[in-house]
């Protein structure tokens, strides 16, 4: 995904889940009339894409975690992309299933050279909601915005496997028409891989990656998507009001291309952060949409508009590589092995989550036309599947201190785990917590902070562990895997290993199996050789809406929440 999530360090909403996972593990069971969701496939309370029979059409969602950046060159959250879904466009859309098919959006038609390398795109005439035309040049625009090194716009690599596109990010060439991304004309936009993707066009359904209207962009300046006032739309809805920490409201896009499939007249999200509260809103009808936390799945289980969705998400455990502890790779692992993850699950979280024992969840695709997790297997071993790991544990954290010249008085000063805010996230670090007091004696405080406050001390260093989520937008293991290479700009813990970057690049030279074995060696060095970061599960995420909501879709991959079907029944 290449997501991280406000309310976890990156992946997962309320930390209930938790923010990146899908797994080999199925759900909580669901009522006959709502359905579970794997990567590949779609769940939606109700059958999507009818009508309410006289019902007021509004809708109101919590959320956790409040947005502080909704610019879509530069957004990276899992609810920034829920939001951008809703008001933004590109050229394919999921359809209620999660597949991809011609007309699904911008694009009414594409073909694909024989190599598989140049893909040739025909936009339907559609139009922004002030009524300008959408054109292949504004994709061009957009794409060359996202590019460009002074955007910094972490998904800018995302389209490096577009012919120029990394030279031009990086500065190597300076004219955007070396790219490989052309407006033949109007209504066609042709690009040209350095290579055939087979997950090429499934990229293309973020957000980011839509376009935007060069003059209209250019004319707000600094100003772009910082309020209602300075934003553009061509999806199913426009935004009429951004509250900062408080709310976002919508309503539907009267001149949107597909503007009958949409239902709702009014779409509000409630940033809420505290579980408690986002329960009793729910419960006194205040509204529509709450993400399940563990505690409370057995209450909400059996409500019609109950649903569980499994992502290609993973939780972990990530180590500050520089700092002068966690760059030794036995701490790091005595750290890891000292968690016990199947208690963790079943004893505390109860979500249908299951226990990583490697990086990639099982729902991404691996060689042999079988899944990436059962490929590679499991890559370490923990106290709660081997009865040697907490002596072992020990064991390696004496030696790991031995080896960096510290006494473990010294070593258990100043630690610390980052977390979001919330007090799921809170609830869920206090788990940790007391792993590594029980099993290592030492003593790690918990430092629960606002997502900007956690960006700053990643890039400042000033911290020594965190839990983070990671989701991908993509079926393909590199959208895993290529977060640690060396020279990532999401690698904000400093793992760097000269033979993981090799593998990394060789596997982006090959095609087929052959790729992705690389990625699949690569993996173990990453998480076993390294103990690099340190994976606790793969996410399984519940719903529950009234009784009276119909047609939100749920993607495990891709724009994994979709408004534009809902309605009121």
């Amino acid at each position: 995904m290449k997501r991280k999530s406000l309310s976890l360090t990156a992946l997962v909403l309320a930390l209930c889940l938790v923010l990146g996972a899908c797994g080999s593990g199925t759900g909580s069971s669901v009522p006959a009339d709502t359905s579970s969701a794997g990567d590949g496939s779609a769940a939606s309370t109700g059958a999507a894409g009818e009508g309410g029979s006289g019902a007021e059409q509004n809708l109101r969602v919590s959320m956790a975690g409040a947005l502080t950046d909704c610019n879509p060159l530069t957004d990276t959250t899992n609810e920034g992309a829920e939001v951008l879904g809703c008001i933004l466009e590109g050229l394919v859309r999921q359809d209620k299933e999660g597949k991809i098919e011609q007309g699904s959006d911008l694009a009414e038609s594409w073909t694909i050279s024989d190599d598989g390398t140049i893909y040739t795109f025909k936009l339907r005439d559609a139009t922004w909601s002030d009524g300008v035309p959408i054109t292949a040049a504004q994709f061009a625009y957009a794409w060359e915005k996202v590019l460009n090194p002074e955007t910094a716009s972490q998904f800018s690599y995302m389209l490096y496997n577009i012919k120029g596109a990394e030279e031009y990010n990086t500065g190597k060439i300076t004219d955007f028409s070396q790219v490989g991304v052309k407006a033949v004309d109007e209504k066609t936009l042709e690009v040209t891989l350095t290579a055939p993707a087979d997950y090429f066009l499934s990229m293309l359904v973020i957000p980011e990656f839509g376009p935007l209207p060069e003059n209209t962009v250019e004319d707000m300046g600094s100003n772009f998507f910082l309020d209602v006032d300075h934003m553009v739309f061509n999806g199913p809805y426009v935004m009429t009001e951004w509250i900062p920490d408080q709310s976002m409201s919508f309503k539907k896009n009267e001149n949107y291309w597909d503007a009958d499939s949409v239902k709702l007249d009014t779409l509000k999200i409630e940033f809420v952060i505290e579980t408690s509260t986002i329960v009793n809103l729910f419960d006194t009808n205040q509204i529509d949409v709450m993400l399940v936390q563990p505690e409370f799945l057995d209450l909400y289980r059996d409500r019609p508009g109950f649903i569980s969705v499994t992502e290609p998400v993973t939780e972990f455990v990530k180590f500050n590589c520089e700092n002068e502890y966690f760059s030794n790779e036995k701490i790091r692992r005595a750290f890891s092995m000292s968690l016990n993850r199947v208690s963790y699950l079943n004893d505390f979280m109860k979500s249908g989550s299951t226990p990583a024992y490697g990086f990639v969840p099982p729902s991404i695709t691996g060689t042999n036309g079988n899944d990436f997790r059962s490929e590679v297997g499991d890559l370490y071993y923990d106290i709660g599947t081997n009865d040697g790991a907490l002596e072992e544990a020990k064991k390696l954290l004496e030696e790991g201190l031995k080896e960096v010249g510290k006494s473990f008085e010294e070593f258990n000063q100043g630690l610390s785990l980052v977390i979001g805010e919330g007090d799921a996230n809170l609830k869920t670090a206090q788990v940790f917590q007391q792993f590594w007091k029980t099993n290592l004696g030492v003593d790690v405080e918990v430092r629960s902070m606002k997502y900007a406050l956690r960006e700053d001390a990643y890039n400042t260093g000033d911290w020594t562990i965190a839990k983070e989520g990671w989701g991908a937008d993509y079926n393909d293991a590199q959208s895993f895997l290529e977060l640690f290479e060396s020279n990532s700009p999401y690698n904000d813990c400093h793992y760097s290993n000269p033979d993981y970057d090799k593998l990394m690049d060789e596997s982006k030279s090959l095609t087929g199996d052959d790729r992705l074995a690389k990625m699949q060696e690569a993996e173990k060095v990453l998480v076993g050789d390294d103990a690099g970061i340190a994976p606790t599960f793969f996410q399984t995420r519940s719903w529950v809406t009234q009784d009276n909501v119909k047609g939100i879709v749920r993607h495990g991959i891709g724009l994994r929440t979709d408004y534009k079907w809902a309605y009121i029944a």
